[in-house]
């Protein structure tokens, strides 16, 4: 074992508790770099967050910048099958609603595109599109993972002087982008077929598999809407100095430990084994060494 003087302690600091009532969830962009979050000072600032408290699913919508690296007839086709999903689906978020868009351009093909400074402007032969019609926010989603037995225990550290204050997390949320966009795509070439049908005979009837789509019990919830706040506004600092740090540590208690060293270690460790009575292992094997201990009058009783 090495010598402590090879590394010594060079800072001591107290440990305090916050409130463990208040909801704290940690988000985790799994595909999106750290070196740039989703915030205003990147342009990707969040414009709602919105939760279903009884399934637990997450969703959060960021925009799109369009002015660069986007493909902008791409961008109308897609905004085009996103707005008829979206209408076949009563505006409803999730599934084919991840994505947001407005009015639509048709027939893409005919279409010359325009980049403006602020906007983007589409002729389509005779009529000049709505801009809007472009995809420019898109939705990550996620879901909160209930609680179970055995789930390690996440704390929020925040350092102020020699204190370290510790926030327990509620849950940590991985959030990632759904490709709605592309579901909605495959969904127009059957609307358009079923549309074509209709004109022609009517044919023999047959024999098929019939596709049910079952809209299931998360869909049926209704969400919770929440604004969101930027990390680096006088309101989310206000936040943050409130509920990461406690306010009043000279009124905490004191924390004891609810056990002992050795109970402590016989909880971390593998469970041990008495090769002189292998049917004895754990908590009874301590028990007969504690009465091995006490006196060889008890011992002798035993045998």
């Amino acid at each position: 074992m090495e010598s402590t003087e090879d590394d010594p302690v060079i800072a001591s600091y107290d440990v305090f508790l916050t409130d463990s009532d208040v909801s704290r969830y940690v988000f985790q962009y799994i595909d999106r770099p750290q070196e740039l979050p989703y915030n205003a000072s990147h342009g990707q600032k969040p414009s709602v967050l919105r939760l279903k408290p009884e399934t637990g699913v997450v969703e959060m919508e960021v925009p799109i910048n369009t002015h660069a690296g986007y493909d902008t007839s791409a961008g109308l086709r897609f905004g085009e099958a996103m707005k008829k999903s979206r209408s076949a689906r009563e505006n409803a978020f999730g599934m084919a609603g991840g994505f947001s868009a407005g009015s639509l351009a048709n027939n893409p093909n005919g279409s010359r595109v325009k980049g403006e400074a602020a906007d983007v402007e589409i002729f389509d032969n005779k009529k000049m599109v709505d801009p809007s019609s472009l995809i420019r926010t898109q939705a990550l989603s996620g879901r909160i993972k209930p609680p179970e037995e055995g789930d390690p225990v996440h704390m929020l550290a925040t350092i102020k002087g020699q204190n370290i204050h510790l926030s327990p997390v509620t849950a940590v949320v991985q959030l990632q982008p759904y490709n709605h966009h592309i579901d909605a795509m495959d969904e127009l070439p059957k609307a358009r077929g079923g549309k074509a049908k209709k004109e022609e005979d009517v044919p023999e009837p047959e024999a098929r598999a019939v596709d049910v789509k079952v809209k299931g019990a998360d869909d049926q919830k209704k969400w919770r809407t929440f604004d969101w706040v930027d990390a680096e506004t006088e309101e989310s600092w206000y936040t943050y100095e409130n509920q990461m740090i406690n306010q009043k540590p000279e009124e905490l208690p004191q924390l004891e430990s609810a056990i002992n060293s050795e109970a402590y270690l016989d909880g971390m460790s593998a469970p041990r084994i008495d090769p002189a009575r292998p049917d004895l292992t754990g908590w009874a094997m301590k028990q007969n060494r504690q009465k091995q201990r006490d006196g060889p009058a008890e011992s002798d009783d035993e045998l």
